[in-house]
């Protein structure tokens, strides 16, 4: 009777083993279709492709250094470099702009914040993440930041703003149309240093176009060349 109750429960474990192998089997099954991708599309179809960003899926430090032909991913060709820096230039334009506009609202409100060095950029095609050095970041954001707080300063400024932004289109080989003094200060570069009679209209001036610098995107990723230079309207 023993022997018989044995072989019946030996049974029954060997059954509950196979059963506990065969769930352990699907789990393992599943996870790894979860991982990789497999699982989400056979329950809601395909899974949808990848946004093109128009570079490639190129983003932050790793698209700077692409344009600046130091990409990891491999030496792109001279026509595909060029390519690239065309439509990146629209990029770069566009984030400059931004911390201008950061460094004229902080100098607004008193208070000086190091600029980030990415900044999430809005084309046709998506956003961009984009990335640039630190110390031109900074160099820029100072130099409006002065120039917005004291106008007597801007002269000064215009020249440290010029110089960093040159160094930034230098480094990945993009020419520089138009200076970004001319975009920002305008007209009041023109006038010399404030003194105590134009002083005030200066500052005004100088302030207006902080506030709203020219942040038009050069049609085709190339900066066009001016007439003449654009500033505020007294």
């Amino acid at each position: 009777m023993d022997g018989v109750f044995f072989t019946v429960l030996g049974i029954v474990m060997l059954g509950i083993i196979l059963v506990l192998l065969y769930l352990l089997d699907k789990v393992n099954t599943l996870e790894s279709r979860a991982n990789d991708g497999g699982f989400g599309s056979s329950l809601f179809g395909s899974a949808a492709p990848a946004v093109d960003n128009g570079f490639d899926g190129l983003s932050g430090q790793s698209l700077w250094d692409a344009v600046g032909g130091m990409s990891a991913s491999g030496a792109l060709s001279l026509d595909e470099l060029n390519s690239l820096r065309q439509r990146y230039q629209p990029v770069l334009h566009k984030h400059i702009l931004g911390v201008i506009e950061d460094a004229a609202k902080d100098a607004d409100n008193g208070v000086a914040r190091p600029p980030p060095t990415t900044r999430t950029v809005t084309t046709l095609r998506a956003e961009v993440q984009s990335w640039l050095p630190s110390q031109y970041l900074k160099n820029i954001y100072m130099a409006v930041f002065q120039a917005a707080q004291d106008p007597d300063q801007i002269p000064q400024a215009a020249a440290s703003l010029d110089q960093a932004c040159s160094a930034l289109y230098e480094r990945v080989e993009i020419d520089l149309a138009r200076p970004y003094s001319v975009m920002v200060f305008g007209d009041v570069l023109d006038e010399g240093e404030p003194d105590d009679d134009n002083g005030a209209q200066a500052a005004q001036t100088a302030q207006a176009a902080l506030a709203a610098p020219d942040s038009a995107e050069p049609a085709d990723g190339i900066a066009p060349t001016p007439d003449a230079p654009k500033g505020p309207q007294a």
